[in-house]
């Protein structure tokens, strides 16, 4: 998730430097990059057989504490937590996700092109 958020900050702080023309490039590949990482997951989740869906649990953790006038006591603390829980992948439905996502690619690729190209009369 972090990594994600660092990449987010930087595409912010590039896209705030960028010229005209790199913006407009920028914004035609958006959609076909999102793309790309969509058919990454889908094609890691096939290779693992299952996917990892992210939960808040409550935790409750103990520690030591004392207070002034009593010995050292148990106290316990209540923070939410983060795990994940895998989920086994329909491997049918999956391969067809990513057959229509690889299509869908294709078309996606075609629209790029030419945004892009019209991105070279910016200056």
């Amino acid at each position: 998730m972090r990594v994600t958020r660092l990449g987010a900050f930087a595409a912010i702080v590039v896209a705030a430097c960028a010229s005209p023309q790199q913006k407009c490039i920028q914004t035609a590949q958006a959609e076909l990059q999102a793309i790309d990482q969509r058919i990454a997951e889908v094609e890691h989740a096939l290779q693992r057989g299952y996917r990892q869906t992210p939960e808040i649990a409550p935790r409750t953790t103990l520690h030591l504490c004392a207070w002034p006038k009593e010995p050292v006591l148990f106290c316990t603390r209540h923070a939410p937590g983060r795990s994940a829980t895998r989920v086994a992948v329909d491997v049918e439905a999956e391969e067809t996700l990513l057959a229509d996502l690889r299509e869908r690619r294709i078309k996606v690729a075609a629209l790029s092109a030419g945004r892009i190209a019209t991105c070279a009369t910016l200056q």
